[in-house]
């Protein structure tokens, strides 16, 4: 498509060339009726006759070519301007066209990863349902799962007044061994003040030895990173499977457990780890957090499911675990 200054362009170096021409006509016709006697003279040599002629003609020729050029230069730049239009218009007319096929694949991976999901849930309740019924066709019934939390050696009960959260004791489950869930809600404490359950799982908790230095060190850290604006609850962070947490339990590092330390919050990171590097009670404090937490995890590894491991990744103390984890280097290699 033209342009109006190219278009207006050409047609001025035409009305240009065309003026310029009739004004120099029209000074050869005033030198002619000027001095007829001279130019019918002059005509009568050969010789002088063609250098009038060509010094007519010359400037005529030379305007003209001048008019043509500009106008070609001015087609070119307006060709130009058009090409550098159109292949920008190709440019975003592809972008678009990927974008859309991008975000039409996301969708169908995304379909396709949802129904073998459900088709992977389908088969394993059908696989359980088919174990169940051939035990009862042999006369048996499964096993109970152990719901125990912690191994017997590590369920031994203490005084409630040893932890630093003023809690009552409750003498009718004080031996009772916390179980899986009681403990997953422990680690992630009450969320209000009307949280009856979590608060009863908190106290179950603490009557536990091992599980009560944990909820105490980890209440610590929390409380020492919610002074300085860190908040766990709105830490930015990708949830791990629960086949990281089952290889960070068995002692393995690196790559494998990678995905305990992804903490998007980078001014969280940047927060912890300078409090980390100049703050020794802290340091000292989340050394002793790290310590009990990978205590308790490796217990409740061998009796929790993946499905409890990932619960559990999602508590307060286990996302604080995340990010000082990240900070300390908890997750390298050795």
């Amino acid at each position: 498509m033209k342009s109006t200054s190219d278009t207006n362009g050409e047609k001025a170096a035409v009305y240009i060339a065309l003026a310029l021409t009739f004004i120099w006509a029209l000074g050869g016709f005033i030198m002619y009726w000027a001095y007829p006697n001279v130019i019918i003279e002059l005509s009568n040599d050969q010789s002088l006759t063609a250098l009038i002629l060509v010094g007519l003609l010359l400037p005529i020729i030379l305007l003209w070519m001048a008019a043509l050029i500009a106008k070609s230069l001015l087609t070119m730049r307006r060709e130009t301007n058009d090409m550098r239009t159109s292949v920008e218009k190709m440019r975003k007319t592809l972008e678009v066209q990927v974008a859309e096929e991008s975000e039409t694949r996301d969708r169908w991976i995304q379909s396709q990863l949802a129904q073998i999901t459900a088709m992977t849930k389908q088969t394993d309740h059908r696989v359980s349902q088919l174990a169940e019924q051939t035990l009862a066709v042999q006369g048996q019934t499964p096993a109970p799962r152990n719901t125990t939390a912690l191994s017997p050696k590590n369920t031994e009960a203490i005084d409630i007044n040893q932890a630093d959260l003023p809690l009552p004791d409750n003498s009718k489950t004080a031996n009772t061994p916390v179980t899986i869930r009681e403990l997953i809600k422990a680690l992630n404490f009450p969320n209000n003040e009307s949280d009856t359950e979590g608060f009863h799982a908190l106290r179950r908790a603490k009557n536990d030895h091992t599980t009560s230095k944990l909820l105490a060190s980890a209440q610590a850290v929390l409380t020492m990173l919610s002074q300085d604006g860190i908040y766990v609850d709105d830490l930015r962070v990708e949830k791990p499977d629960a086949s990281a947490w089952r290889s960070f339990a068995k002692g393995i590092r690196g790559k494998d457990v990678a995905a305990l330390g992804m903490v998007r919050d980078r001014s969280a990171l940047t927060l912890a780890n300078t409090r980390l590097k100049h703050d020794v009670p802290f340091r000292e404090t989340v050394h002793t957090f790290l310590t009990q937490f990978d205590t308790v995890l490796r217990e409740f590894e061998k009796t929790a499911e993946n499905s409890e491991l990932t619960e559990m990744g999602k508590t307060r103390s286990a996302l604080a675990f995340m990010l000082l984890g990240r900070v300390s280097g908890a997750f390298n290699a050795r």
